[in-house]
Parts: C-alpha cells; sequence; structure tokens
C-alpha cells in the first residue's frame, strides 16, 4: 500500500499558524488542547510573543492556557541558562555566577526573581561597607564585624528549623523577608564576604550549613544562629549527637558548585507540593547537570 509521507511540521511557523494553535488551546477537547499546547511548546520563543497577547484576550480559557504556557517557556529557558554557567568542581571565586545560578534554579519554581545584576548590587553595598571595616582587623573580629553586618543590622535571621517554608529557601525572598534556611543564609554570606575581599567556603553538616573563612587560623560561622562563631569541637559534638562519626568528612570545604547542589536540594524540598510539573522536572534536570559536572 502506497503510503503519503505526513507533511513537515514548519520550524518557522507564520503569525497565523501561530494564532491557530492559541486559539485551539481554548478547545474544550482534551486531545485537540494538548495537541495546540504541545505544538506551541514546541515553537517556544517564535511563538511567546503571540502567547503574550493571548494571555490578555478575553476568553478566560485561553488568557489561562497562554499564561501556563509562557510559565513553562520561562522555565525551560532558566535551565538552559543555568546549563551554560561555569559552575565547575573546585570553583570558589565566582560570586556572580554563583548568585546568578541560586537565582535561575529560584526562577524555575516562582516568577518574578529579580536580576541577579539587582540583587547583586544589594549585597555588594554591604560588602563594600564591609571591605572598609575589615582593614588591619583580625579574622574573628572580621567574622564578627560579618555578623554584626548581616544579622544586627541587616537583620538575617533563622527561621523555624521545623518547617522548610518555600520563601526561607529562595534566595530572592530570603533577603526580602530576611528569614531563611542555613543553606540559603550560608550563601548569602558567602557572597557577601567574598565581595568583601575575604576567602570564604561553604561547609556542609547533616541538616545544616556553615561558612568557612579562611585565614592562618580559619573561623567558622554559623549564619543560621546570627552568624556566632563556632568550633570544630562545636561541630564534632553536633554530629555525633546525630549519629555522625567522620568528623573530618563533614568538615571539608566545599566548592561552588556543591553549594548550588545543596541549595537546589533544599528548593526541591520545599517546592514539593506548590512547583509546577515543569518546575520540578526542571529542577530534576539541573540536579543531574550540577552532579554530573
Amino acid at each position: 500500500m502506497n503510503h503519503e509521507p505526513a507533511p513537515l511540521e514548519p520550524s518557522s511557523p507564520s503569525p497565523a499558524q501561530i494564532a491557530a494553535a492559541i486559539a485551539l488551546l481554548g478547545d474544550d477537547r482534551g486531545t485537540v488542547r494538548d495537541a495546540a499546547h504541545h505544538r506551541l511548546l514546541r515553537w517556544g520563543e517564535i511563538a511567546a510573543p503571540q502567547l503574550r497577547e493571548g494571555a490578555q484576550c478575553e476568553h478566560a480559557r485561553t488568557r489561562a492556557r497562554c499564561r501556563v504556557l509562557l510559565r513553562a517557556l520561562e522555565v525551560r529557558d532558566s535551565l538552559r541558562r543555568f546549563g551554560r554557567l561555569r559552575i565547575g568542581p573546585g570553583s570558589r571565586s565566582s560570586s556572580p555566577v554563583l548568585l546568578e545560578g541560586a537565582l535561575l534554579l529560584s526562577n524555575m519554581v516562582r516568577t518574578f526573581v529579580p536580576p541577579a545584576a539587582e540583587l547583586g548590587r544589594v549585597l555588594r553595598l554591604e560588602a563594600n561597607r564591609l571591605r572598609r571595616d575589615f582593614v588591619g582587623r583580625s579574622l574573628p573580629m572580621c567574622a564578627r564585624m560579618l555578623a554584626e553586618r548581616l544579622h544586627d543590622e541587616f537583620g538575617l535571621q533563622g527561621g523555624n528549623a521545623s518547617v522548610l517554608e518555600l520563601d526561607h529557601v529562595l534566595v530572592d525572598r530570603v533577603l526580602h523577608g530576611r528569614i531563611g534556611v542555613p543553606v540559603s543564609l550560608s550563601l548569602i554570606y558567602l557572597l557577601v564576604a567574598r565581595w568583601a575581599g575575604l576567602s570564604v567556603a561553604g561547609v556542609a553538616l547533616p541538616d545544616h550549613f556553615l561558612v568557612r573563612l579562611h585565614g592562618v587560623r580559619p573561623v567558622l560561622v554559623d549564619p543560621f544562629h546570627g552568624g556566632r562563631t563556632v568550633t570544630k569541637a562545636d561541630c564534632a559534638r553536633y554530629l555525633r549527637a546525630n549519629g555522625h562519626e567522620q568528623i573530618r568528612d563533614h568538615l571539608r570545604d566545599l566548592d561552588d558548585r556543591e553549594v548550588l547542589i545543596h541549595y537546589l536540594r533544599s528548593l526541591r524540598r520545599a517546592a514539593k507540593y506548590r512547583g509546577a510539573a515543569e518546575g520540578q522536572q526542571s529542577l530534576g534536570r539541573a540536579l543531574e547537570l550540577l552532579e554530573t559536572s
């Protein structure tokens, strides 16, 4: 039997084809609606301008489904941009990349995430004030001044440790509400300390996170508890109390890739019941990118 080959779907659809597909989003038949959805998703950014128009149209179902598609495209773009970041093993000095990576991950589960440049300006302002104050100071004094700036003056503090709130994980929301989980607060401390001229790294303990300031005698600070200084003996007691005997393994420095892995895992847990399917899938793919890089 002679079969005619199926027509190839255009890679660059015309405005009329995009408009027709958008009109089908309002169809009551699920198969028709789903086919239009997947076609528009494949067309991607080519269809985005008309999808934005559709998101303002009078037909309620079409309007809502255009917005769902625009959000899916936004999440996909965040994952694409995240995959292009250079966050390799051993990296501990790329503060702009670390902030950009955290915000791209945030954008996969929440809309209207501020750009990295905007939040970077806020953090650099705090860092510049500290940089001047750090001159001639010992490392323990710098640690104290860092805590006084970020906890006492800026207002960063730990939230309810028993409840993982999404707004307490998303780094942009932490900067807005001033309440965060250990890894998000530590990420902010890392960024500010680096921009202020210190050499710092993250340290991951089970269910907790610290920041190490490097020097002749390194200093560990606990952003979740007001930026207080803690000792290795404090950490050893904490670890043993929670059933962990390999103290040295838990107290090693993390590179930026590992910091983002811990941030991403907290984000996935907090967003488990709130994020759309596209967001959850993108976070999973982002984790694969980090773990295999």
